[in-house]
């Protein structure tokens, strides 16, 4: 195909694309949040030492409004995904199509085309059925959309296969990948952002001063502990399928994951250490899910673990209601490892084990009547951005807004956001779930007096 016919194809699929979003902002509307330009957001960001005063992409300008620190780190992960990625950069840029595509995320499918035609590869073969697609690409592309889709029906086959094809390192990196790109998705979708008025962007080569990021490990304190409510009433609308897994099914999930073999070995904290930054040496950690993205693609791993750690830092939240809302999120998606981690967390917050027993058994059922009615519709919001983001609204974002705060509810949602890529690195992975709290290695502090809201 010649290079013309190529790059006439490459603009019918971006067409196609930008055709496609259920979440399009209308002309002349910036989406959820109003959106910055390039001179006031890049005054807002942290300094920049070299690369700065380019263009931005919208979704770095919507995030600064309200973290900019956060915004920064999300430009340093861009990056490196788009460069730094141990994947062959045309079949990078074809499986972050598919996640796209998944997502229905017409945003990111024109992103990912861009990146493909840099790559020099052929957008022709690209469609949405997957039994057309090029031979050489249909295991790779059909991981990624199932990771996307139905993250816990990928099977240990199709992961083995693609371990013997592309080695350990590149498939870990196709899980960060399918991770990052379910993460980036829901950012844009979520808060209805528009393309570029000049098209796609490069990935941006800015070097940030270090002090703009937290790079050390870092736990928030906890403050009032919350009660749950003795009335109350259920403010959002039920869903049908929600109270289907009962609480006692969702425990024996989690004690079958504990006895889950890993599809690649975890390393030990020996073996990674040396591979991280001075930072992330102060405090080992025995954490499966951290010692495998440390392990297999550092260069993917840390920037995501320097982005919420940044995050936590810039807008710390309360801990029992973030894992409660992850909570949510590992239910509506079905990973055990992760809810696994939420009941570890909030433990570590504070709640005894009789209190999260109690919590995640009345989040497992259809009446959240014990939940105060701003956290009732969060965590509807979370379970709508995990199971259907294209469907998400900018007045689903604006509702958020009403209940927190801007500041707050941005902070909210990126930490909803985040929750999906955690959940595609254990999904991927199948990690065995710890069988004792990894998370007690931080400070524990003494539980707070419960709050009377």
């Amino acid at each position: 195909m010649s290079e013309t016919t190529s790059g006439s194809v490459l603009a019918l699929l971006m067409g196609m694309a930008l055709s496609t979003t259920a979440t399009a902002a209308p002309p002349g509307v910036d989406g959820a949040v109003a959106l910055l330009d390039d001179d006031t957001s890049w005054k807002r960001l942290p300094p920049a030492v070299s690369g700065g005063g380019v263009p931005l992409p919208n979704w770095a300008k919507a995030v600064a409004v309200h973290l900019p620190r956060t915004a920064a780190a999300m430009i340093r992960l861009d990056l490196a995904q788009r460069t730094q990625s141990p994947l062959d950069p045309a079949l990078r840029a074809k499986m972050r199509w598919a996640i796209a595509h998944a997502n229905h995320c017409a945003y990111s499918e024109a992103y990912a085309l861009y990146d493909l035609k840099r790559a020099g590869g052929d957008a022709a073969q690209l469609t949405g059925d997957p039994a057309r697609w090029p031979e050489a690409d249909r295991e790779p592309l059909e991981f990624a959309r199932l990771l996307t889709v139905a993250a816990p029906t990928v099977s240990d086959d199709l992961f083995a296969h693609l371990r013997e094809q592309f080695g350990d390192k590149r498939v870990a990196a196709m899980v960060l990948l399918a991770a990052y790109g379910n993460f980036q998705d829901r950012i844009v979708l979520g808060l209805g952002l528009p393309l570029e008025a000049g098209g796609p962007l490069p990935p941006l080569q800015v070097e940030f001063a270090p002090s703009a990021f937290q790079a050390a490990p870092l736990l928030p304190p906890q403050g009032a502990l919350p009660r749950l409510r003795e009335s109350g009433t259920t403010v959002v609308e039920r869903d049908p399928e929600w109270s289907e897994l009962s609480y006692d099914e969702l425990q024996s999930r989690l004690d079958r994951q504990r006895a889950r073999k890993p599809r690649l070995p975890v390393p030990t904290w020996d073996e990674v250490k040396t591979k991280l930054p001075p930072a992330f040496t102060a405090r080992p950690t025995r954490i499966f899910w951290s010692l495998t993205g440390y392990g297999y693609a550092p260069e993917l791993a840390v920037p995501w673990n320097i982005a919420t750690r940044t995050m936590w830092a810039e807008a710390p939240q309360d801990r029992v209601f973030e894992e409660s809302l992850f909570w949510v999120q590992t239910r509506s998606i079905r990973c055990n490892y992760c809810m696994g981690h939420c009941e570890m967390l909030l433990e570590v917050a504070g709640l005894d084990k009789d209190a999260i027993a109690e919590r995640t058994r009345r989040l497992a059922g259809d009446d959240w009547s014990c939940f105060p009615p701003e956290e009732q519709r969060a965590f509807a919001y979370a379970r709508k951005l995990s199971k259907a983001p294209w469907a998400l609204t900018v007045a689903d974002y604006q509702a958020l807004e009403r209940d927190f705060g801007p500041k707050a509810a941005m902070a909210t949602f990126w930490w909803l956001c985040r929750g999906l890529y955690m959940t595609r690195v254990s999904d991927g992975f199948q990690l065995p779930l710890e069988r004792d709290n990894v998370f007690a290695d931080h400070d524990v502090k003494q539980p707070a007096p419960a709050s009377k809201k």
